[in-house]
């Protein structure tokens, strides 16, 4: 599995979609489904005041970026109520998340989930959560993945500079945790193009 970090924000990042939560209770929009709505002139407040949209658990919507976005989709997950958000919830995803990503085919996947003091959810710890969901999901054999698909899955993460720090230290944390288990190649931006840490 290939991870790409990057210090930019969600919507310059160039992959085939770019997965986004928001809860059912939290209005307006906030971190990066409020960046995404931004960009995209208020599109996902129109749909949420439409009820078209909820935020319930599980809840997922495909939309396109209208070429405001450097992805080719954008995945919307009901993250369900503010209070009910941890951890525990977020390992609850990986294997419903890969069951959409894999029907639509698509490789090069952007991750991005609330995080932040008010929601109890680190975001370093938070990329380590999804990295090792992910991996135990395709690991456990419960789920028939198609193997070729998901050996060749990239995940990206990109918060912005101030968050890549952390999102680094999660990622190594997890590439540690899961070593012997499943290949991990970290890549990083540099001067002239990304590059790998060392395996």
């Amino acid at each position: 599995m290939d991870i790409i970090l990057s210090p930019e924000r969600v919507d310059v990042q160039e992959c085939d979609v770019l997965v986004s939560g928001f809860f059912q209770d939290e209005r307006p929009l906030q971190g990066s489904c409020g960046w995404i709505d931004w960009r995209l002139n208020g599109m996902l407040s129109r749909i949420l005041m439409e009820r078209r949209l909820t935020g319930e658990w599980k809840e997922t919507t495909l939309i396109p970026p209208q070429g405001r976005l450097k992805s080719r989709l954008i995945l919307l997950v009901g993250l369900g109520k503010l209070k009910e958000y941890s951890y525990l919830r977020v390992r609850e995803l990986p294997p419903y998340l890969l069951e959409a990503l894999e029907k639509l085919r698509v490789l090069n996947i952007c991750l991005s989930l609330p995080y932040d003091e008010s929601y109890n959810v680190d975001c370093g710890k938070l990329v380590e959560i999804l990295i090792e969901g992910i991996s135990d999901c395709l690991d456990s054999g419960e789920y028939p993945f198609d193997e070729e698909w998901s050996s060749n899955l990239r995940l990206f993460f990109a918060e912005g500079g101030e968050r890549f720090p952390e999102i680094l230290l999660g990622v190594k944390t997890a590439k540690s945790i899961l070593k012997g288990r499943r290949k991990i190649r970290i890549f990083v931006p540099s001067e002239k193009a990304p590059k790998a840490l060392s395996r």
